[in-house]
């Protein structure tokens, strides 16, 4: 997608007017060659037709060929319109050819040697090439020919995160800063676009530039809230969203982020607080998307049949959110009321049996709801469909164990480690199981294994049967991989 979408409207504001002719009838001609020239207006709507609208149907290797030459000859027949030259740089830098692109911007440069947009695809070119050092001082130029012109710099910042050269943002965010001008939205709009927690990193200095000089926009306290939350620090997420909300009490967006971190933190006494006083006060249309969390809150602070009620109401209004089904059920699995969890456990697997979890929490309800045919069929199924998640066998293997049937037991979790050799659990577990049947020699080899492999994990062992902990042969194993540990913590 190009940077520059409406450069059709834009380059001819004055003394042109706009398209008026035929668009399929005047890609013929160009495709056929059937005229000796084309308008600029006529070029630039021709690339707009073969990359923003394209035409259906059309193969996309020609629809880029066509849009290459359209710039191609824009080139070479309008020099001094710097706009072909930046769009040939943006096909060139798709293609990774940076030295063509840069002799492009060069040639351009001749026509047009204080044109900023040039100067500033330059650095973005060098910072593609990962020529670092050229970069920043193709950016110093371009910095330096713009001075304090706000909407540049906006544009500057906007160019950048564009084409992801995030590491150049900085410079431009300060200088756009000291300019006044407005960089919070830009980034904003492109925190909303990625999910990489390296470049929302690199975001964040700039945001709290923005901050350091207007502490009291809520909006960049609202976009570092977000920025923290997007890699997973939600304790300085909640920090920014307060100060979001301390300076402007009516920011919902910044009160649902504040929630959602709490949520991540488990503070669900905080979540039912604060969603409970924004409910009293707004809107509940705005609460939509958060509801599953306040209700999941209820039901962790004992609060179980409010919270049942919130989600009844949410799987009426979507009955098709396998994930509010599966919240139902396991507000009453978890008070082993098996046989009111199944229904709900169900509807979400049918809804959605790709989940893991669904299959295994509902086989795990079957187990305690004594429905032997049931639970023994979808583990299964769940071994078959999904033998490289561990917590299948694990549960299963679990399920056998609790019956005294300690060969099965044995038997699905050396299975288990056949297809999952690196989970250290099912490790730990198949030396539990071993040395519960007997096979001490073989259990305390393994042990061994497993201590080797992650010594932190071991206490699962013991979570699984306590009575291991009077093997004195364990303890032993045991202690001597925490000496080595401790050492290497040291």
């Amino acid at each position: 997608m190009s940077f520059f979408p409406s450069d059709w409207d834009d380059e001819f504001e004055d003394g042109f007017e706009s398209f008026q002719g035929d668009l399929n009838k005047l890609a013929k001609e160009f495709e056929s060659r059937s005229r000796d020239s084309f308008s600029a207006r006529e070029l630039l709507e021709l690339f707009k037709h073969y990359t923003v609208n394209a035409p259906t149907g059309k193969n996309p290797f020609l629809l880029e060929k066509y849009a290459k030459m359209v710039v191609e000859i824009g080139v070479q027949s309008f020099p001094y319109m710097p706009i072909f030259t930046l769009h040939m740089v943006e096909l060139l830098i798709q293609e990774g050819k940076h030295k063509k692109a840069l002799r492009y911007i060069d040639q351009s440069l001749e026509y047009n040697a204080f044109e900023s947009t040039l100067l500033m695809m330059r650095a973005i070119v060098y910072s593609h090439e990962g020529a670092r050092k050229n970069a920043f001082d193709a950016l110093d130029e371009a910095l330096q020919s713009i001075g304090l012109d706000d909407q540049i710099l906006e544009d500057f910042l906007d160019m950048v995160m564009h084409y992801d050269q995030i590491d150049l943002a900085e410079p431009i965010a300060a200088k756009a800063i000291e300019a006044k001008a407005e960089i919070i939205p830009i980034f904003e709009k492109y925190l909303n676009k990625n999910d990489d927690h390296q470049i929302v990193k690199m975001m964040i200095p700039a945001i709290n530039a923005q901050i350091d000089n207007d502490p009291y926009m809520s909006e960049a306290w609202y976009l570092l809230g977000v920025s923290y939350a997007a890699i997973e620090d939600h304790s300085k997420a909640i920090e920014a969203f307060d100060y979001a909300v301390t300076i402007r009490e009516e920011f919902i967006e910044a009160w649902l982020g504040y929630i959602e971190s709490d949520y991540e933190l488990q503070n669900y006494s905080s979540v039912v607080e604060k969603f409970e006083d924004l409910q009293s006060r707004n809107n509940k249309d705005k609460l939509n998307n958060i509801e599953g969390l306040y209700a999941w809150s209820l039901h962790e602070i004992g609060r179980s049949d409010e919270s049942r009620k919130v989600y009844k109401s949410l799987v009426k209004k979507n009955p098709e959110d396998s994930e509010n089904w599966y919240s139902l059920g396991l507000t009453y699995h978890h008070e082993g009321e098996y046989g009111k969890a199944i229904p709900f456990l169900e509807k979400a697997w049918s809804i959605d049996s790709l989940e893991t979890d669904y299959g295994v929490v509902l086989a795990s309800a079957y187990f305690g709801n004594h429905d032997v045919e049931k639970w023994s069929a979808l583990y299964k199924e769940l071994s078959e469909q999904f033998p490289l998640e561990p917590d299948v066998w694990l549960d299963w293997g679990l399920a056998l164990y609790e019956l005294g049937e300690l060969d099965e037991s044995i038997e699905v979790t050396e299975q288990g480690i056949g297809h999952n050799p690196q989970t250290v659990v099912l490790l730990y577990r198949f030396a539990a199981l071993l040395y519960l049947n007997g096979d001490m020699s073989a259990g305390l080899l393994l042990l061994e294994k497993a201590l080797e492999f992650d010594f932190k994990e071991h206490e699962t062992l013991f979570t699984f049967a306590p009575q291991l902990k009077k093997s004195s042969s364990i303890l032993k194993l045991i202690a001597k991989y925490s000496e080595s540990s401790n050492n290497e913590n040291e």
